[in-house]
């Protein structure tokens, strides 16, 4: 149990697109917190006692109540912001829009995840072929509906909200892991978004580290 007064802990790494887009929440409304950086891999002991189903991320708030799961963890945060500062409108066809965009984006980050995942244990003749195709036309298809709906200089054109944050994460991670799938050469707005996100202050902070970066799902 946290101790009260104590900042906010948030669980898992940040070369997760899910872990990073409740950090770069947290950094937008200046919420302290720490971090436990374990790993779904190594430390499977450790992260069954916070979350059964040993996903991340996780937040332990200051009470020692566990969150688990972004969607419903930003939905505390935006709270705890206030309906002023939240980053997704609490009601009305604004809200539907950005959450309509945000679950688009989380959907093909699942598959860009899954995909990842596919070729990581699955390597060369193991791979399914049949279930990476289903899985490529599912991001390729996302991809293609988040590029035609994408303004500029963010989403929705001049309001920063939780589609930014969770766009910008699933660029980040399908820049790292999948280039093939998110190539330089298209989906030039996305791109767009996604470099105007990493001049943040909030996503530069949640970035992975090199040892998170290079040592992969596996670590």
């Amino acid at each position: 149990m946290k101790a009260n007064n104590t900042p906010m802990i948030l669980v898992g790494q940040f070369d997760s697109p899910f872990v990073r887009r409740v950090a770069v929440t947290l950094n937008h409304y200046h919420m302290p917190f720490t971090r436990n950086a374990i790993s779904v891999f190594r430390n499977i002991p450790e992260l069954q006692k916070i979350n059964p189903l040993i996903r991340v991320p996780c937040l332990i708030l200051e009470s020692g109540e566990t969150l688990i799961d972004s969607s419903a963890i930003i939905d505390h945060l935006d709270e705890m912001a206030g309906p002023a500062r939240a980053l997704t409108p609490a009601h009305g066809p604004q809200r539907r829009k950005v959450l309509q965009a945000v679950v688009m984006a989380l959907g093909t980050t699942d598959k860009a995840v899954a995909l990842f995942y596919e070729r990581l244990f699955h390597i060369d003749k193991h791979i399914n072929r049949d279930l990476e195709k289903r899985v490529l036309s599912q991001i390729r298809a996302g991809l293609d509906r988040l590029e035609h709906d994408c303004g500029a200089p963010w989403f929705f054109d001049d309001k920063f909200t939780q589609a930014d944050v969770t766009i910008g994460c699933m660029a980040g991670f399908m820049k790292l892991r999948l280039p093939d799938v998110f190539p330089n050469d298209k989906f030039p707005k996305l791109h767009a978004l996604a470099l105007h996100c990493e001049t943040k202050e909030d996503f530069v902070k949640a970035r992975p580290s090199p040892e998170e970066s290079s040592a992969g799902a596996r670590k």
